[in-house]
C-alpha cells in the first residue's frame, strides 16, 4: 500500500529495504510537486486571503483519510477475494455516496470553524469563506471515496500490485483535488 514490496519481511536487511522502497518514495516526491504546483497556481489568492492557508491541511487531511478508508475497504475485499467481477460498480457507488455524506457532515463543521476563524482574524467575507470550505470539503471527500476504489482497480487491471503503490496515487489525487477545489472556488467566488 505504501511502496513496500511483498518480498520484504522483518528480517530483510536495511539496504535491500532501501532498494525496494526508495524508488516509490521518489515517485511520491514527484507527485507531491504536482500538489505543490496546484497551490502555486493560486498564490495570489492565498496572499489575499491568508485564512485559506490555515485550512489547506484540514481539507487535505479529511479528503486523504476518506480516501484511505475507501482504499482499505477495496484492498481488503481484493485480498480476501470478496470483490467478484461485476461488483466494482456497487462498491464505487457506495464509496461515492459515503464520500458525499461525509463531505457534507465534516464540511459543515469545517465551515463553522472557518467562519469563526475569519470573524476573529478579520478575514474578508467570512460567510463566503465558510461556503468555499463546505463545497470544497464535499467535492474533495466525494472524489477521495471514488479514488480510493478506482486506483486499486486500475492498478490491478494494469497488472500492478495495488497494495504496493495505491497510497502514493491516492495522496496525489486527494491533495490535488482538495487544494484545487478550495483555492479555485475561492478565486472564482471572491474575485
Amino acid at each position: 500500500m505504501v511502496g513496500v514490496e511483498k518480498e520484504e519481511h522483518l528480517a530483510t536487511p536495511w539496504l535491500k529495504c532501501l532498494q525496494f522502497r526508495h524508488p516509490w518514495l521518489q515517485l511520491n516526491l514527484l507527485t507531491a510537486f504536482a500538489a505543490g504546483a496546484v497551490v502555486g497556481l493560486f498564490e495570489d489568492t492565498i496572499q489575499q486571503i491568508v485564512a485559506l492557508a490555515a485550512f489547506l491541511p484540514v481539507l487535505t487531511g479529511q479528503a486523504g483519510n476518506t480516501g484511505c478508508q475507501a482504499l482499505a475497504v477495496t484492498l481488503r475485499a481484493m485480498a480476501l477475494n470478496e470483490l467478484k467481477p461485476g461488483m466494482e460498480g456497487g462498491l464505487l457507488r457506495k464509496e461515492a455516496l459515503f464520500g458525499i455524506s461525509n463531505g457534507i457532515l465534516v464540511g459543515i463543521t469545517a465551515a463553522c470553524a472557518m467562519l469563526a476563524y475569519a470573524l476573529v482574524s478579520g478575514g474578508p467575507e467570512p460567510l463566503l469563506l465558510a461556503g468555499v470550505i463546505l463545497v470544497a470539503m464535499l467535492g474533495s471527500c466525494a472524489a477521495a471515496g471514488v479514488s480510493g476504489v478506482m486506483i486499486p482497480l486500475v492498478l490491478r487491471r494494469a497488472g500492478a500490485d495495488p497494495a504496493t503503490v495505491s497510497t502514493i496515487f491516492l495522496t496525489t489525487a486527494t491533495d490535488v483535488v482538495s487544494m484545487g477545489a478550495m483555492l479555485g472556488l475561492a478565486s472564482m467566488w471572491m474575485f
